[in-house]
C-alpha cells in the first residue's frame, strides 16, 4: 500500500510537470477560464442583478469557478485519457512495473492539483478585480461544493473518455458535451433567463447548473434546491459506474 501511494504521488508530480509544460493544456485548461473571467467580468462590472443590490460579478465569479472546475476535471482529464489511449500510452503502461491503479490515481491527483490552482487564481482575480469574495459563513460550503464538483466531473471525464474514438475529436467532443449546457445554465450570464419551462427543467437535471448554484450561493444569498447536491452525487455515481464498465486500456 505504501509503495502504491508513493508511486501515485510520483506519477501525479510527473503529470503536473507535463501539464504546465504543455502550452495547449495549460492555455485551454488554466488560462482560458481566467480570460473569460476578466473579459466578461469587466463588461458587467458595476451592474446588478435585476431587482437586487447584488453585483453581477458577485455571482459571475463563482459561475466561472464552476466552469474552471469542469474544464479541469472533465474536459482536460477526459480528453487526455482519450488521447493517451489512442496513442497507445495506456496499453504500454500495463506492460511496465507501474501498477495501473497508481497511474490512474496519479492522473486524478494531478487533476485535483489543477483544480486547486484554478480555484486559487479565480478567487484571487475575482477579489482583486471585482471585489467578489465568498461569504465568511459559507467557506465550508464552498469547499464542499468544490470537492463534490471535482469528484463528479472527474468521474464523468473518465466516462466520456471511453466513448471518444480518436485523439483528434477528444477536445471537441468534451467541450461540445457540456458547453451549450453551461451557456443556458447561466454560468456566463447570471441574468440569463427566458427558457421554456421544459428546457429549464431539463437543464436542471445536469450537474453543470447544480455545481454553479452551489458555488454561487457561497458568494451571494441565492439558495439552491436540495436537489442540487443529490444531483452531483447521482452524476458522480453514474459516471463512476460507466467508467468502470467501459474503461479500456487500448483503442
Amino acid at each position: 500500500m505504501t509503495r502504491t501511494v508513493h508511486l501515485t504521488v510520483r506519477q501525479a508530480l510527473l503529470e503536473q510537470r507535463s501539464f504546465w509544460r504543455s502550452a495547449e493544456y495549460a492555455l485551454f485548461t488554466f488560462a482560458f477560464p481566467l480570460m473569460i473571467l476578466l473579459l466578461i467580468g469587466a463588461a458587467n462590472s458595476g451592474s446588478h442583478l435585476p431587482g437586487t443590490d447584488i453585483k453581477n460579478t458577485t455571482v459571475f465569479v463563482p459561475g466561472i469557478l464552476a466552469f474552471g472546475v469542469i474544464v479541469a476535471a472533465y474536459v482536460n482529464l477526459g480528453s487526455k485519457v482519450a488521447v493517451l489511449r489512442h496513442d497507445g500510452v495506456l496499453k504500454r503502461i500495463r506492460t511496465t512495473p507501474l501498477p495501473s491503479g497508481a497511474y490512474i490515481g496519479g492522473l486524478l491527483v494531478s487533476t485535483v492539483a489543477t483544480v486547486i490552482s484554478i480555484t486559487a487564481a479565480t478567487g484571487m482575480i475575482g477579489w482583486l478585480a471585482f471585489g467578489a469574495v465568498p461569504r465568511p459563513g459559507e467557506l465550508l460550503a464552498l469547499a464542499g461544493g468544490l470537492v463534490m464538483g471535482t469528484m463528479c466531473f472527474a468521474a464523468l471525464g473518465l466516462a466520456i473518455s471511453s466513448v471518444i474514438t480518436s485523439a483528434e475529436s477528444a477536445g471537441p467532443v468534451a467541450y461540445a458535451s457540456f458547453l451549450p449546457i453551461a451557456i443556458i445554465s447561466g454560468v456566463f450570464d447570471p441574468t440569463f433567463s427566458g427558457l421554456p419551462d421544459w428546457l429549464s427543467r431539463l437543464v436542471a437535471t445536469f450537474p453543470v447548473k447544480a455545481l454553479a448554484e452551489v458555488l454561487q450561493n457561497a458568494y451571494a444569498v441565492r439558495p439552491f434546491p436540495p436537489w442540487a447536491l443529490a444531483n452531483l452525487a447521482l452524476w458522480t455515481a453514474a459516471g463512476a459506474v460507466f467508467a468502470l464498465w467501459r474503461f479500456r486500456w487500448q483503442s
